[in-house]
């Protein structure tokens, strides 16, 4: 279930390493040390995330907004 809310809310990107030719997480490092927390723990974090952008595709991300605190 920890899984599934963190793969479900995170902005993180998977990317290939050129060197290792391995998937990496990119973007927020705290969000990232939970990727990888998964990843560590036998999770096919790629796979998942491909499952994720095709089950429930983002419509629109909207920036946070300083002076609304939303």
């Amino acid at each position: 279930m920890i899984s599934e809310a963190i793969i479900s809310n995170t902005d993180v990107r998977i990317e290939c390493d050129d060197k290792t030719m391995q998937y990496v997480p990119c973007g927020s490092p705290f969000e990232v040390g939970m990727i990888k927390f998964l990843i560590d723990n036998g999770e096919d974090i790629p796979n998942r995330f491909i499952e994720r952008n095709m089950d429930c595709p983002k419509v629109v991300q909207l920036p946070f907004d300083q002076s609304l605190k939303r």
